[in-house]
């Protein structure tokens, strides 16, 4: 059998390239194009970025559009 390994951690800081920054200093996740794990042997890579919003659900919205501090209320 072979072993699984864990790691937990604390990220302490971050460092965002401003060239991967959109115009409005939103992360342009297409320019970074971050690897996701799927199983098996396979990974894959973004490629394409779609939204789809929760119709009629104001509530649910708040943070998920990067303004988070509006939850305060």
């Amino acid at each position: 059998m072979g072993t699984v390994d864990v790691v937990f951690g604390k990220v302490v800081g971050v460092h965002i390239d401003d060239n991967v920054l959109t115009d409005s200093g939103r992360l342009d996740i297409l320019k970074i194009r971050p690897l996701a794990r799927l199983g098996y042997f396979d990974y894959t890579s973004v490629t394409s970025v779609f939204q789809m919003v929760i119709p009629d659900s104001e509530r649910l919205l708040i943070g998920l559009e990067g303004a988070a501090a509006r939850n305060l209320r």
